[in-house]
């Protein structure tokens, strides 16, 4: 089966990589010591941290294609909310969710397809009983629900699926654009997806470039995760359906490389900003600790 396995490029994940990842791990490890220290395993609370790791231990082995721990902590929490929850409810299908994620991490970085298949065919499974949860629990119409029509999609797309994934995608932009205001960043992302299905995968070229102008148009002036990502997968798009047009593909070519320069300038203002933000974090997590194994050992003495 041809298979095309996606790329980190053209996942709202590439959003999350930005460099410090390893010094974001360093806090949740932190964050959820804590919460073992004083609230103890089998608790909500420290079920959300395990996630919370779980999903940067997968976005700090993504470029090694190393996800044991991840996976380990996010099957840990879904354990831990299946004890304590309802068996329907919306923090176990953020499990479902992040596991799936993991499942096609696996698949895109591995050269066995047959591994690859195994990988998304469960990753697929997942997120329709992501999205069949989301249905009973906050209904059709909602965001959630969208989001996991969303990832289905996309799934379907990569096992070459392509008119199963126009199905599942136009169903999540149809949902999108009912229940969210008028060119939200997160229906546009969904558009853009269709439009990259349409430019690859179904030979829509006409129309895909009509999506990725609109797109564009409205991307350029939003702010929020993920919006850089579906920028630079509609200008990949746009060099793709002008590929008969040199004269065209020059123009958005052009567009693009303006673009990248402007952002690669914010993205260096942006990083100092952070490094501040984290250092203040950073030192109050530490104040935490410390103040958490003074108490930890004041009790012990005392008995």
């Amino acid at each position: 089966m041809a298979m095309t396995l996606p790329s980190i490029k053209n996942t709202r994940l590439s959003s999350l990589i930005s460099g410090d990842i390893d010094e974001s791990v360093q806090v949740y490890r932190q964050c959820l010591d804590i919460f073992l220290n004083t609230l103890g395993d089998v608790n909500l609370k420290t079920a959300c941290a395990r996630q919370a790791l779980g999903l940067a231990l997968f976005i700090q082995g993504y470029n090694q294609y190393n996800f044991p721990e991840a996976l380990w902590q996010i099957e840990k929490s879904t354990q831990i909310l299946e004890n304590l929850l309802n068996s329907k409810h919306v923090f176990i299908a953020a499990s479902w969710r992040l596991k799936a994620l993991l499942l096609e991490g696996l698949a895109a970085n591995t050269d066995n397809e047959q591994v690859a298949v195994t990988n998304l065919r469960q990753a697929k499974k997942l997120y329709w009983s992501c999205v069949k949860m989301s249905r009973e629990i906050v209904g059709e119409m909602t965001v959630q629900t969208a989001r996991y029509y969303e990832h289905v999609g996309k799934v379907y797309r990569v096992l070459g699926k392509p008119h199963k994934a126009e199905d599942c995608l136009l169903r999540a932009e149809f949902i999108m654009n009912h229940v969210l205001e008028e060119g939200s960043h997160e229906s546009l992302g969904v558009t853009v997806h269709i439009a990259t299905l349409y430019a690859f995968d179904l030979d829509k070229k006409t129309y895909a470039e009509r999506l990725f102008l609109r797109c564009l148009r409205s991307l350029r002036d939003i702010r929020g995760v993920g919006v850089d990502d579906f920028i630079e997968m509609c200008y990949r798009g746009l060099l793709r359906v002008s590929d008969n047009r040199p004269d065209q593909q020059n123009q958005y070519l052009q567009w693009y490389n303006e673009w990248r320069d402007q952002l690669q300038e914010q993205n260096q203002q942006s990083s100092a900003n952070n490094a501040v933000l984290f250092n203040s974090l950073k030192h109050l997590l530490d104040y935490v600790s410390r103040e958490l194994k003074t108490s930890t050992r004041n009790r012990n003495n005392s008995r």
